[in-house]
Protein backbone atom coordinates (compact mmCIF):
# COMPACT_ATOMS: atom_id res chain seq x y z
CA UNK A 1 0.00 0.00 0.00
CA UNK A 2 1.28 3.37 -0.85
CA UNK A 3 1.67 6.25 1.20
CA UNK A 4 -0.09 9.47 1.22
CA UNK A 5 0.85 12.55 2.45
CA UNK A 6 -0.84 12.55 5.37
CA UNK A 7 1.46 9.75 6.48
CA UNK A 8 4.12 12.59 6.17
CA UNK A 9 2.00 15.05 8.86
CA UNK A 10 1.82 11.54 11.01
CA UNK A 11 5.58 10.67 10.71
CA UNK A 12 6.01 14.53 11.97
CA UNK A 13 4.12 13.72 14.76
CA UNK A 14 5.51 11.05 15.77
CA UNK A 15 9.08 12.62 15.74
CA UNK A 16 7.92 14.95 17.63
CA UNK A 17 6.17 12.84 20.23
CA UNK A 18 9.91 10.70 20.32
CA UNK A 19 11.75 13.63 20.80
CA UNK A 20 9.79 14.17 24.49
CA UNK A 21 10.55 10.36 24.94
CA UNK A 22 14.34 10.64 24.99
CA UNK A 23 14.30 14.07 26.80
CA UNK A 24 16.40 16.31 24.37
CA UNK A 25 17.32 19.78 24.97
CA UNK A 26 16.43 22.60 23.27
CA UNK A 27 19.25 22.36 21.02
CA UNK A 28 19.04 18.60 20.21
CA UNK A 29 15.81 19.28 19.71
CA UNK A 30 15.83 21.53 16.75
CA UNK A 31 18.93 19.29 15.40
CA UNK A 32 16.88 16.48 15.39
CA UNK A 33 13.75 17.95 13.48
CA UNK A 34 16.10 20.03 11.27
CA UNK A 35 18.00 16.36 9.91
CA UNK A 36 13.95 14.79 10.18
CA UNK A 37 12.59 17.48 7.77
CA UNK A 38 15.48 17.52 5.56
CA UNK A 39 15.21 13.43 5.03
CA UNK A 40 11.42 13.49 4.56
CA UNK A 41 12.03 16.97 2.07
CA UNK A 42 14.53 14.37 -0.56
CA UNK A 43 12.75 10.98 0.09
CA UNK A 44 10.97 9.14 -2.13
CA UNK A 45 7.26 8.84 -1.38
CA UNK A 46 7.00 6.26 -3.91
CA UNK A 47 7.23 3.16 -1.36
CA UNK A 48 4.88 2.29 2.27
CA UNK A 49 4.67 4.14 5.28
CA UNK A 50 6.61 2.13 7.44
CA UNK A 51 9.87 1.98 5.25
CA UNK A 52 9.36 5.73 4.89
CA UNK A 53 9.24 5.92 9.01
CA UNK A 54 11.85 2.91 9.04
CA UNK A 55 14.62 5.52 7.35
CA UNK A 56 13.25 8.55 9.64
CA UNK A 57 13.77 6.54 12.97
CA UNK A 58 17.16 5.28 12.04
CA UNK A 59 18.36 9.00 11.37
CA UNK A 60 16.82 9.88 14.78
CA UNK A 61 18.88 7.02 16.59
CA UNK A 62 22.18 7.90 14.75
CA UNK A 63 21.34 12.15 15.70
CA UNK A 64 20.50 10.95 19.07
CA UNK A 65 22.77 8.01 19.89
CA UNK A 66 19.91 6.28 21.33
CA UNK A 67 19.13 2.68 20.07
CA UNK A 68 15.87 1.99 21.85
CA UNK A 69 14.03 4.69 22.67
CA UNK A 70 10.58 3.03 23.81
CA UNK A 71 12.82 0.67 25.88
CA UNK A 72 11.31 1.11 28.82
CA UNK A 73 7.58 1.97 27.79
CA UNK A 74 7.54 -1.37 26.38
CA UNK A 75 8.02 -3.34 29.68
CA UNK A 76 5.29 -1.39 31.05
CA UNK A 77 2.81 -1.94 28.17
CA UNK A 78 3.69 -5.28 28.14
CA UNK A 79 2.77 -5.08 31.95
CA UNK A 80 -0.43 -3.42 31.51
CA UNK A 81 -1.88 -6.01 28.87
CA UNK A 82 -0.85 -8.64 31.20
CA UNK A 83 -3.22 -7.35 34.14
CA UNK A 84 -6.09 -6.47 31.24
CA UNK A 85 -5.48 -10.35 30.03
CA UNK A 86 -5.28 -12.06 33.22
CA UNK A 87 -9.13 -12.55 34.01
CA UNK A 88 -9.95 -14.17 30.16
CA UNK A 89 -6.92 -16.86 30.80
CA UNK A 90 -8.20 -17.77 33.85
CA UNK A 91 -11.35 -18.58 31.71
CA UNK A 92 -9.63 -19.51 28.24
CA UNK A 93 -12.01 -22.83 27.65
CA UNK A 94 -15.22 -20.24 28.08
CA UNK A 95 -14.02 -18.23 25.36
CA UNK A 96 -14.63 -18.70 21.26
CA UNK A 97 -12.40 -18.33 18.38
CA UNK A 98 -13.76 -15.21 17.68
CA UNK A 99 -13.62 -14.09 21.31
CA UNK A 100 -9.41 -14.24 21.45
CA UNK A 101 -9.10 -12.60 17.83
CA UNK A 102 -11.34 -9.75 18.58
CA UNK A 103 -8.92 -9.55 22.20
CA UNK A 104 -5.97 -9.60 20.07
CA UNK A 105 -7.33 -6.65 18.10
CA UNK A 106 -8.02 -5.02 21.12
CA UNK A 107 -4.56 -5.61 21.77
CA UNK A 108 -3.54 -3.65 18.86
CA UNK A 109 -5.09 -0.35 19.92
CA UNK A 110 -1.10 -0.41 21.78
CA UNK A 111 0.67 1.33 18.97
CA UNK A 112 2.78 4.71 19.33
CA UNK A 113 2.88 4.73 15.82
CA UNK A 114 0.35 6.05 14.56
CA UNK A 115 -1.56 9.41 16.16
CA UNK A 116 -4.62 7.57 16.92
CA UNK A 117 -4.68 6.76 20.52
CA UNK A 118 -7.09 4.38 22.36
CA UNK A 119 -7.76 3.63 25.88
CA UNK A 120 -7.67 -0.42 25.69
CA UNK A 121 -9.37 -0.81 29.46
CA UNK A 122 -12.34 1.88 28.61
CA UNK A 123 -13.42 0.16 24.86
CA UNK A 124 -12.84 -3.74 26.02
CA UNK A 125 -16.60 -3.97 26.37
CA UNK A 126 -17.50 -2.26 23.67
CA UNK A 127 -14.72 -4.12 20.99
CA UNK A 128 -15.78 -7.26 22.28
CA UNK A 129 -19.36 -6.85 21.67
CA UNK A 130 -18.47 -6.16 17.77
CA UNK A 131 -18.72 -9.19 15.34
CA UNK A 132 -15.38 -10.11 12.88
CA UNK A 133 -16.30 -10.51 9.46
CA UNK A 134 -17.93 -13.72 9.80
CA UNK A 135 -17.27 -15.58 6.04
CA UNK A 136 -13.67 -14.33 6.99
CA UNK A 137 -13.61 -16.32 10.15
CA UNK A 138 -15.48 -18.83 9.17
CA UNK A 139 -12.33 -19.79 6.37
CA UNK A 140 -9.77 -19.22 9.12
CA UNK A 141 -11.12 -21.93 10.89
CA UNK A 142 -11.63 -23.96 8.45
CA UNK A 143 -7.67 -23.35 7.74
CA UNK A 144 -6.35 -24.42 10.83
CA UNK A 145 -8.52 -27.62 11.49
CA UNK A 146 -6.87 -28.57 8.29
CA UNK A 147 -3.69 -26.85 8.39
CA UNK A 148 -0.39 -27.63 10.38
CA UNK A 149 1.73 -25.40 10.32
CA UNK A 150 0.60 -21.38 11.48
CA UNK A 151 2.82 -18.29 11.26
CA UNK A 152 1.79 -15.13 13.44
CA UNK A 153 3.67 -11.98 12.33
CA UNK A 154 3.07 -10.01 15.26
CA UNK A 155 3.28 -6.00 15.83
CA UNK A 156 3.57 -3.87 19.26
CA UNK A 157 4.06 -4.73 22.38
CA UNK A 158 1.33 -5.03 25.01
CA UNK A 159 -0.36 -6.59 21.81
CA UNK A 160 1.99 -9.52 22.28
CA UNK A 161 0.41 -10.28 25.56
CA UNK A 162 -2.83 -10.39 23.86
CA UNK A 163 -1.47 -12.00 21.34
CA UNK A 164 -0.39 -14.80 23.58
CA UNK A 165 -4.04 -15.77 24.86
CA UNK A 166 -4.60 -16.39 20.98
CA UNK A 167 -1.73 -18.59 20.32
CA UNK A 168 -2.71 -20.46 23.64
CA UNK A 169 -6.46 -20.96 22.61
CA UNK A 170 -4.86 -21.87 18.79
CA UNK A 171 -3.16 -24.68 20.60
CA UNK A 172 -5.35 -25.79 22.70
CA UNK A 173 -8.41 -26.47 20.46
CA UNK A 174 -6.32 -27.24 16.96
CA UNK A 175 -3.54 -29.21 15.80
CA UNK A 176 -1.07 -26.84 14.38
CA UNK A 177 2.51 -26.09 15.52
CA UNK A 178 2.64 -21.78 15.79
CA UNK A 179 5.64 -19.87 14.65
CA UNK A 180 5.35 -15.91 15.77
CA UNK A 181 7.67 -13.37 14.24
CA UNK A 182 8.92 -10.48 15.78
CA UNK A 183 11.03 -7.14 14.82
CA UNK A 184 14.87 -8.13 14.13
CA UNK A 185 15.62 -4.75 16.07
CA UNK A 186 13.79 -1.92 18.47
CA UNK A 187 11.56 0.26 16.16
CA UNK A 188 8.88 2.53 18.02
CA UNK A 189 6.60 0.10 20.51
CA UNK A 190 7.08 -2.70 18.11
CA UNK A 191 7.55 -5.98 19.87
CA UNK A 192 11.22 -7.69 19.67
CA UNK A 193 12.72 -10.55 21.07
CA UNK A 194 13.56 -8.78 24.41
CA UNK A 195 9.47 -8.20 24.38
CA UNK A 196 8.35 -11.88 23.44
CA UNK A 197 10.63 -13.19 26.47
CA UNK A 198 9.63 -11.10 28.76
CA UNK A 199 5.94 -12.36 28.45
CA UNK A 200 6.76 -15.86 27.69
CA UNK A 201 5.68 -16.44 24.35
CA UNK A 202 8.73 -18.93 23.70
CA UNK A 203 6.64 -20.71 26.30
CA UNK A 204 3.65 -21.32 23.91
CA UNK A 205 5.07 -20.61 20.16
CA UNK A 206 8.73 -20.92 18.41
CA UNK A 207 9.62 -17.05 18.25
CA UNK A 208 11.39 -16.21 15.13
CA UNK A 209 12.61 -12.50 13.36
CA UNK A 210 12.03 -10.54 10.38
CA UNK A 211 15.51 -9.66 10.49
CA UNK A 212 14.21 -5.90 10.56
CA UNK A 213 13.94 -2.84 12.13
CA UNK A 214 10.95 -2.08 10.62
CA UNK A 215 6.96 -1.48 11.93
CA UNK A 216 6.10 -3.93 9.22
CA UNK A 217 7.77 -6.62 6.84
CA UNK A 218 9.67 -6.04 3.77
CA UNK A 219 9.90 -9.27 2.48
CA UNK A 220 12.62 -8.23 -0.28
CA UNK A 221 15.15 -7.83 2.98
CA UNK A 222 13.77 -10.25 5.42
CA UNK A 223 15.49 -12.89 7.33
CA UNK A 224 15.93 -16.42 5.83
CA UNK A 225 14.24 -17.87 8.82
CA UNK A 226 10.82 -16.14 8.18
CA UNK A 227 10.83 -16.69 4.43
CA UNK A 228 11.06 -20.28 5.14
CA UNK A 229 8.36 -19.97 7.55
CA UNK A 230 6.28 -18.00 4.62
CA UNK A 231 7.09 -21.31 2.51
CA UNK A 232 6.48 -24.02 5.10
CA UNK A 233 2.97 -22.47 6.64
CA UNK A 234 -0.04 -23.38 5.75
CA UNK A 235 -1.58 -20.42 7.31
CA UNK A 236 -0.40 -16.88 7.72
CA UNK A 237 -2.39 -14.16 10.55
CA UNK A 238 -0.58 -10.85 10.22
CA UNK A 239 -1.34 -8.69 12.88
CA UNK A 240 -1.42 -5.07 12.68
CA UNK A 241 -1.59 -2.13 10.84
CA UNK A 242 2.07 -1.76 9.40
CA UNK A 243 2.02 -5.59 8.52
CA UNK A 244 -0.92 -4.72 6.25
CA UNK A 245 0.59 -1.90 4.65
CA UNK A 246 3.71 -4.02 3.25
CA UNK A 247 2.30 -7.13 2.63
CA UNK A 248 -1.45 -6.36 1.26
CA UNK A 249 -0.63 -5.83 -1.92
CA UNK A 250 2.18 -9.17 -2.62
CA UNK A 251 -0.61 -11.52 -4.19
CA UNK A 252 -0.16 -13.86 -0.74
CA UNK A 253 -2.18 -15.84 0.79
CA UNK A 254 -2.51 -13.72 4.11
CA UNK A 255 -5.33 -13.67 6.57
CA UNK A 256 -5.01 -10.05 8.27
CA UNK A 257 -6.15 -8.64 11.58
CA UNK A 258 -5.81 -4.83 12.81
CA UNK A 259 -7.55 -1.67 14.38
CA UNK A 260 -7.65 0.77 11.62
CA UNK A 261 -5.43 4.35 13.17
CA UNK A 262 -5.21 6.66 10.36
CA UNK A 263 -7.64 8.07 7.45
CA UNK A 264 -5.71 6.73 4.86
CA UNK A 265 -6.17 3.26 5.38
CA UNK A 266 -9.54 3.73 6.50
CA UNK A 267 -10.37 5.66 3.43
CA UNK A 268 -8.52 2.54 1.62
CA UNK A 269 -10.73 -0.03 3.03
CA UNK A 270 -13.90 1.95 3.62
CA UNK A 271 -13.50 1.96 7.36
CA UNK A 272 -13.48 4.13 9.97
CA UNK A 273 -10.62 4.78 12.54
CA UNK A 274 -11.24 2.14 15.43
CA UNK A 275 -13.03 0.14 13.49
CA UNK A 276 -11.71 -3.61 13.12
CA UNK A 277 -10.30 -5.54 10.35
CA UNK A 278 -10.70 -9.14 9.74
CA UNK A 279 -9.25 -9.78 6.40
CA UNK A 280 -7.93 -11.94 3.47
CA UNK A 281 -5.69 -11.17 0.75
Amino acid sequence: MRMDVYCVKCIISQMVELIKIIGADKRAEEAIMREVLKALAEESYNTTSPELAEKIYDLVREVSGISDPYKEIKKKENERAEIIVRPFEEKLNELTLEDVLKLSVLGNSMDYGTEARFNVEEEKEKLLSERLNQNTLKEFEEELREGENLLIIGDNAGEIVFDRLLVRFIKENYDVKIKYAVRGGPIINDATLEDALQIGMDKHAEIISTGQNIAGLVLERASREIIDAFKESSLILSKGQGNFETLEDKGLDIYFLFRVKCPVVGAYLRKHVGEMVFLRR
